[in-house]
C-alpha cells in the first residue's frame, strides 16, 4: 500500500475555499493541488483522488470524460454531482424520491409559467435561480406584480435551468447541519456523523450571519439527524455535506444540500475540534471523525474584502474575534461563552469592516 505521502489530490475549483481543502489534504500527508479542467495537468500529476469543491466548475459531463481518462476517485461521485448541481436535481431527489418533507415547490423555465408555478404554490414565494449559494438571487415575492424583478434577479444569477418557486413560511429558525460520511473504524462501514447544528441568517437572500450552536428541541434535532441522514445516505459519497433545513416549533422541513464545505460552516473554524475542512478531507480519505464542539461562537459575513487598516485594527480588538477573507466575502468569526454573546461580538467586529 502506498503511504499517504505518495498519495495525490486534484482539488477542482478556484479561491481560498479550494485552497483551503487542499491544506486540509496536505495536513493529512497528500500531495495536493489546486487547479480546473480548463488547465493543463502537470505531467507528474497522477490524483488519486480528485475533490470537486465547487460544483459550477466543470459539467457532469466533463468530469465524466476526466474519470474516464484517469481513473482518478471522485468526491462527490458523477452520481452526487449530477444530483446537487441544481435546485431541481436536489428537490426531485429529497421529495419525490427520498419523500422528505419540504415546502411547496415548481418550477419554471419562462416568466410566463413563472405567473402559473406562483398561483400553484401561492403567495408569499420565493423566487430562486437554478444554481446559486449563500442565497443570491433569491427574491420574496408577495404577488403578481412582483415577477417580473423577481425571474430577473433569478436569471441574472444564473441564467440556466429551471427557476424554482417555493412556499414562504415564516419559520423560527433556519438550520445547517454539517454532517460527515467517513469509515466507522470499529466496524469497518459508512458511518455518518452530525456537527452540532447551525442557525443562518439572511437578508435579501444574502447569508449574513451563522451561529454554533443553534437551540433545538429534542424532537427537532432527531428530525433534522434523519433528513441529514437519509439525504446523505441517497447521495452515497464520502465526505462533508452541508444540509440546509427550516425548523418550525418540533416540525422540520428540508431546504437544500451541498455535498461539500460551505459559507455556513465557516463558522466550524472558531467553534469545532476539527473544522469543515479538515472534517472533508478526513472523510474522504476514510479516516476518524470528530465533530466535538470545544465552544459557541458566531460568524458575521461582510461583502466586501477592501478593508482600511484602521477597520481591521477596529474589528480585532473585539475579543475573540478572527477575520477570514473569501474571495468578494469577509467572514468575521467570534467565541464567547454563550452562542449570544458571541453574537453581539462578531456583530460589534463587523459594524467596522462595513
Amino acid at each position: 500500500m502506498e503511504s499517504l505521502t505518495q498519495r495525490q489530490v486534484f482539488v477542482l475549483g478556484t479561491g481560498p475555499v479550494a485552497q483551503s481543502s487542499a491544506a486540509a489534504f496536505a495536513d493529512l500527508g497528500f500531495d495536493s493541488y489546486v487547479g480546473t479542467l480548463d488547465e493543463e495537468l502537470p505531467q507528474w500529476a497522477r490524483p488519486e483522488i480528485t475533490v470537486v469543491c465547487d460544483g459550477q466548475v466543470a459539467t457532469t459531463q466533463q468530469l465524466e470524460k476526466f474519470v474516464a481518462e484517469t481513473g482518478t476517485y471522485l468526491v462527490p461521485s458523477l452520481d452526487a454531482c449530477s444530483i446537487t448541481r441544481t435546485r431541481e436535481g436536489i428537490r426531485r431527489t429529497a421529495a419525490e424520491e427520498l419523500g422528505l418533507p419540504t415546502m411547496a415547490y415548481e418550477f419554471a423555465n419562462s416568466v410566463g409559467e413563472l405567473a402559473g408555478c406562483a398561483e400553484a404554490v401561492g403567495y408569499p414565494c420565493v423566487v430562486k435561480p437554478s444554481i446559486s449559494a449563500g442565497g443570491c438571487g433569491h427574491t420574496v415575492v408577495h404577488g403578481p406584480d412582483d415577477l417580473d424583478a423577481a425571474w430577473q434577479r433569478a436569471r441574472e444569477t444564473n441564467p440556466e435551468g429551471a427557476v424554482a418557486v417555493e412556499r414562504y413560511v415564516d419559520f423560527d429558525y433556519e438550520v445547517t447541519i454539517i454532517t460527515a460520511r467517513s469509515v466507522d473504524p470499529e466496524t469497518g462501514q459508512l458511518a455518518t456523523w452530525f456537527c452540532e447544528p447551525i442557525g443562518t441568517r439572511h437578508e435579501a437572500g444574502r447569508l449574513v450571519e451563522a451561529w454554533q450552536p443553534a437551540p433545538l428541541s429534542e424532537a427537532a434535532m432527531d428530525n433534522a439527524r434523519s433528513i441529514a441522514a437519509r439525504i446523505t445516505g441517497r447521495i452515497g459519497a464520502q465526505g462533508v455535506y452541508s444540509i440546509e433545513l427550516f425548523v418550525d416549533g418540533d416540525e422540520v422541513y428540508f431546504s437544500d444540500v451541498n455535498p461539500r464545505p460551505s459559507p455556513d460552516g465557516m463558522v466550524t473554524l472558531a467553534t469545532q475540534r476539527i473544522d469543515q475542512f479538515d472534517l472533508h478531507a478526513r472523510a474522504v480519505a476514510g479516516l476518524p471523525i470528530d465533530v466535538t464542539l470545544m465552544t459557541p461562537g458566531a460568524a458575521c459575513y461582510v461583502a466586501g474584502k477592501a478593508h482600511s487598516g484602521e477597520a481591521l485594527v477596529r474589528a480585532l480588538t473585539v475579543e475573540e474575534t478572527t477575520i477570514h477573507v473569501l474571495e468578494e466575502t469577509t467572514v468575521v468569526r467570534s467565541t464567547a461563552e454563550d452562542v449570544q454573546q458571541a453574537r453581539v461580538q462578531a456583530e460589534r467586529a463587523a459594524h467596522f469592516l462595513s
